[in-house]
């Protein structure tokens, strides 16, 4: 970084939840999947990718799951 004249500071560090399927036709566990975003606060990172299809079903629910994730985040951050 420094030999392009670039802080690591000002770098954006973005993580990712881990879905892990019960089986072959069933959504993963978000509350699971959320469990590892307090460590990843903490070592830096401050955006986080979500797939909301690895969770809901359908394109009906994502407004919901959306509000969900944010709920859940608070909780965990509180």
């Amino acid at each position: 970084m420094s030999a392009v004249d670039r802080d690591v500071a000002e770098m954006e560090m973005i993580g990712a939840t881990q879905a892990v399927f019960p089986d072959g036709h069933s959504t993963a566990d978000l509350g699971a999947a959320l469990a590892s975003v307090p460590e990843e606060l903490e070592q830096g990172f401050t955006t986080f990718c979500v797939k909301p299809n690895q969770f809901i079903d359908g394109p009906d629910a994502v407004g919901a799951f959306c509000r969900d994730v944010m709920r859940r985040v608070n909780a965990l951050t509180a």
